[in-house]
């Protein structure tokens, strides 16, 4: 038993087997990277921006050695000792104020929880949200590597919607587990 198959029959079945396979070779999966958030890390350079409304800009970049003050932040925000300042990080907590051990290591005096929302592709990591003392603080997260973290305030206006928007971009160094 032989089925007998003419020339347009063959054409719309090799066209259809083409369509399907362009078609779903096309789509890509892509999951969410796993945010590595853990870990104990040093802030290595503290980057202020400062826009106006009439497009002018103030920016300064904090280098090792330098200090970083904010009058307007909360601690443990509002001085940095650039280079100098640590901080830990396991899946739920912030900690600052490290008290070195003389048997090596750390208690951490200050704690604080955070929450990661938003996170949706490898393009957008989410945001951090840490309540400080009843003031909940906003950061991006730009890029977690293996040894490194960026964060960026989402921004404030000091002022009203009538002054400048500052951002602080902090990158740090991951120091320890």
């Amino acid at each position: 038993m032989y089925i007998i198959i003419n020339k347009k029959t063959m054409k719309k079945i090799l066209y259809l087997f083409v369509s399907i396979f362009l078609l779903t070779s096309c789509v890509k999966y892509e999951q969410s990277p796993l945010l590595s958030l853990s870990g104990e890390y040093r802030i290595d350079k503290v980057t202020y921006e400062e826009v106006d409304n009439t497009s002018s800009s103030n920016n300064m970049v904090y280098y090792p050695g330098d200090l970083y003050v904010n009058p307007s932040e909360k601690f443990p925000m509002d001085s940095i000792e650039v280079g100098f300042t640590r901080l830990h990080m396991d899946y739920s907590m912030m900690r600052f104020k490290p008290i070195d051990n003389p048997d090596g290591s750390v208690n951490w005096t200050k704690e604080y929880y955070y929450y990661v929302h938003g996170q949706t592709t490898q393009y957008s990591l989410g945001y951090i949200q840490v309540n400080i003392d009843g003031s909940t603080r906003t950061f991006k997260i730009v890029d977690d590597a293996a040894e490194s973290l960026v964060l960026r305030t989402t921004g404030t206006w000091a002022s009203g919607n009538a002054g400048s928007d500052v951002s602080v971009t902090m990158v740090m160094t991951r120091v320890g587990p």
